[in-house]
């Protein structure tokens, strides 16, 4: 019985662990960090959003994601947190100005 026991203490520290994972982002949220760095690469170019190729790159802890967004040949790196604030906007090394 103790055997038992002691499998399912397992079995429920395991499933517990689990569950402390931090989650990825959800889709809505990535689409909406999307738009805020979109946004925000614009307003730094002078041009509209749509003149802005946005790619998601990664995502780091608290749900922060960093986007590689594209003006013509133009790289920079888009970094939104989970609420939408872009954090940071640069031209990552060898990038243009």
């Amino acid at each position: 019985m103790a055997a038992a026991g002691g499998a399912r203490l397992v079995a429920v520290c395991l499933g517990l662990a689990a569950c402390a994972e931090a989650a990825p982002p959800a889709a809505s949220d990535r689409a909406a960090q999307k738009v805020a760095c979109d946004l925000a690469t614009a307003a730094h170019i002078g041009l509209p959003p749509d003149a802005v190729a946005t790619a998601w790159h990664e995502t780091g802890p608290a749900g922060i994601a960093v986007f590689q967004a594209l003006d013509g040949e133009r790289l920079h790196l888009c970094t939104v947190d989970a609420a939408g604030r872009v954090l940071r906007l640069e031209h990552p090394p060898g990038g243009a100005d």
